[in-house]
């Protein structure tokens, strides 16, 4: 018995995918609309790349790093997103901590640290609604030297005249909102090394500032400009203007509705996140092109085809490659999702939507739109037999 090959796609199929056109635009339309308000309105859930953070370099006193048990510990501290990665060799890690606010919850984990640090006799409360103050009281009377050192087991390092000379047992120590939150890094820091010092050692701390964020965001967003601006102009001298305007809104509908579904997850949108969107944007265009060449093929071949017709005929041909490339893409990227852990989860869930959407819109959404702009077989025919003339 002879082997039989299977077909996803079964061969000479003739769905009408132009006849679905407008209701294929309209949820299209919706979904991206939606993307645009939730990011005005809810906003992007940004990362430590851009929102700053600390970066905390650390290796194990014996053996290898195990990533899963320190991201566990890392993650139940209540000090916010964390992420982990190898630094180096197997014994070293990067943690990276997301940056801290100025809050009653920092002031709260300095008391924790304060108590485990020089005993159950301390304790660390805000001061006055509005400030940055923080107020320490400690079991005994301490002179200016005593109360530096205390402090300074919470990584607050202040100048001999915000101390009083006299012995007492509670300080003030004035701080504006925004030195609390500086301060507020570096309690961290102490609460990170209380939580692993029995495994590991802190080899380097480094405070990623929000100007040093903003700068990152700047740099992301001329990438992605630059990467659509550079695409855009190979399509407008690949195909002819239609097909290039095409093209482009279906990219454009890709990158607007991928980024819709970080802020409906409330995923993280770091630089992996940006990779993500700038990869979509290519896998959409490369999808693109295979359709739109094969529509430009069957306009020199079948002169008297409608354009609608000629339209559904060359995406059911190349819908066996189309969904083949899909299948496979989607399968690898579904692995990263069940298997990539957290660091490349939001890389992952915006790939996988990224080859859904990607596929969808080389259909009802680049090929439509050469429906509203006015394709013309003829026209095509007309330039190809001019160019002969000349030669």
């Amino acid at each position: 018995m002879l082997w039989k090959p299977h077909h996803i796609v079964p061969a000479h199929t003739k769905f009408d995918f132009m006849g679905k056109r407008v209701w294929a635009l309209g949820l299209s339309t919706l979904i991206n609309v939606l993307s645009l308000v939730g990011v005005f309105v809810f906003g992007l859930n940004f990362g430590i790349d851009f929102e700053g953070g600390i970066a905390i370099q650390v290796r194990a006193k014996q053996g290898t790093i195990h990533l899963d048990e320190l991201r566990a510990t890392a993650a139940a501290l209540g000090i916010g997103e964390v992420s982990l990665q190898e630094f180096g060799d197997k014994s070293s890690a990067l943690i990276r901590v997301q940056r801290q606010e100025g809050n009653a919850e920092c002031v709260a984990h300095a008391d924790t640290v304060m108590k485990r640090r020089a005993g159950n006799g301390w304790s660390v409360k805000p001061g006055a609604s509005g400030t940055g103050d923080v107020v320490f009281t400690g079991p005994s009377q301490l002179d200016s030297a005593g109360w530096r050192d205390a402090v300074s087991r919470v990584g607050l390092t202040v100048l001999e005249r915000e101390l009083p000379r006299n012995n007492t047992n509670t300080v003030k120590i004035d701080m504006t909102p925004e030195q609390r939150a500086e301060w507020c890094q570096q309690v961290a820091i102490k609460v990170v090394d209380d939580a692993i010092s029995e495994k590991y050692d802190i080899r380097g701390t480094e405070s990623v500032g929000p100007k040093i964020g903003a700068e990152l965001m700047h740099s992301g967003i001329i990438a992605v400009l630059a990467t659509l601006g550079a695409i855009a102009v190979y399509m407008w001298f690949r195909f002819e203007w239609q097909f290039g305007i095409g093209a482009l809104i279906s990219m454009l509908h890709d990158v607007i509705s991928t980024i819709g579904i970080f802020v409906l997850f409330r995923l993280d949108f770091s630089l992996t996140a940006l990779a993500a969107v700038l990869t979509i944007a290519g896998y959409s265009i490369n999808d693109t092109v295979v359709v739109f060449d094969r529509v430009r093929e069957n306009m020199r071949r079948y002169k008297k085809l409608g354009l609608i017709d000629l339209l559904n005929l060359s995406i059911n041909e190349t819908l066996s490659r189309t969904v083949m490339t899909s299948i496979t893409v989607f399968v690898a990227v579904a692995a990263l999702v069940i298997f990539g852990g957290p660091v490349l989860y939001s890389f992952s869930i915006a790939m996988l939507w990224g080859v859904i959407v990607g596929t969808y819109s080389s259909i009802w959404i680049a090929c439509a739109g050469l429906v509203y702009l006015k394709l013309r077989p003829e026209q095509l025919r007309h330039e190809e037999e001019g160019a002969k003339a000349k030669t």
